[in-house]
C-alpha cells in the first residue's frame, strides 16, 4: 500500500468516527482529518474516490470483443451504477473492468461473466439451428449468418436488459466514478458498437432470442440489495 493510499485510509477512518454518537469524540475526529487533509494536500474528491472500487473479468480472447459481448458489459455496468472499461495488454486476453463504489464493481463483474455464459450457449444454440435450416439452395452467405446471429443476439439482450434494470437504484454519484477514472486512467472513450439494422425477415430470429432470454432470471434479496447467488438460470438445479 503506498504512502498516499494510507494517508487517505487514516482520513476516511477519522471521518467515521466523526460520526459518532460522543460529541467531544466526533469533534476531535473531524478536526484531525481535516487537518491530515490540509497537511497532505488531500482533496474532498480523493476521500470520495477511496469508497470506489475496480473488478475485471476476461472480455474473450478475440482484441476485439463481439459487438454482443460490449452490450452486455454496458448493460450489466449500467445497472450496478459502474463504468465499463475495456483493458487490453500485450500477450493477454482483453479485461473488461467494472468501477463503481463499494462492493458494486464486484457484483457487475459476477453478473457479467454469469450472463456472458448463458448468451454465449443461447447463441451457439442459435447458430446450429440455423445451420440445420439451411438448405443447398438457400444457403446464406457467412455475413448473412453473423448478421442474423447479431440480430438474434439483440433481442436476447433487449429481454434480459428489462429484467436487469429491476435492480438499478438511487443514481450515485457518477461524478466521483468518473473522476476516479480520470485520475487513475486519464481520458477514456466509451465502449460500444452499432446496433445491427433489423429487418422485417428478421421476426423469426427476433421472437428467437426473446425467448432464449427468458431462461434467465434475476431475483432482488431482501433488503434490495443484489446478491450474486440470487443470479440463476430456470432450469439450474
Amino acid at each position: 500500500m503506498n504512502t498516499k493510499k494510507k494517508i487517505i485510509d487514516k482520513i476516511c477512518k477519522c471521518l467515521r468516527l466523526s460520526e459518532s454518537g460522543n460529541p467531544n469524540e466526533a469533534a476531535l475526529a473531524l478536526r484531525q482529518a481535516t487537518r491530515m487533509m490540509e497537511k497532505h494536500g488531500v482533496t474532498d474528491k480523493q476521500i470520495m474516490a477511496a469508497d470506489v472500487s475496480e473488478s475485471a473479468t476476461q472480455a474473450g480472447r478475440r482484441y476485439n470483443p463481439p459487438f454482443w459481448a460490449l452490450a452486455l458489459a454496458n448493460l450489466v455496468a449500467d445497472a450496478f451504477q459502474c463504468r465499463n472499461l475495456i483493458s487490453r495488454k500485450y500477450g493477454h486476453a482483453p479485461e473488461f473492468r467494472f468501477i463503481g463504489l463499494g462492493f458494486k464493481a464486484e457484483v457487475a463483474t459476477y453478473a457479467y461473466s454469469v450472463l456472458h455464459r448463458y448468451l454465449a450457449t443461447a447463441i451457439e444454440q442459435f447458430e446450429l439451428t440455423v445451420k440445420q435450416g439451411d438448405s443447398p439452395e438457400h444457403s446464406p452467405d457467412e455475413a448473412e449468418k453473423q448478421r442474423r446471429t447479431e440480430v438474434f443476439a439483440q433481442a436476447w439482450l433487449f429481454r434480459v436488459g428489462r429484467t436487469v434494470s429491476e435492480f438499478v437504484g438511487d443514481k450515485t454519484e457518477q461524478a466521483v466514478i468518473d473522476d476516479y477514472i480520470q485520475e487513475k486512467y486519464g481520458e477514456t472513450p466509451e465502449i460500444g458498437s452499432d446496433a445491427t439494422a433489423t429487418q422485417e425477415a428478421d421476426y423469426g430470429d427476433i421472437i428467437s432470442g426473446m425467448q432464449a432470454a427468458n431462461e434467465v432470471e434475476l431475483y432482488r434479496s431482501v433488503g434490495h440489495f443484489f446478491q450474486p447467488e440470487l443470479l440463476q438460470h430456470k432450469h439450474a438445479s
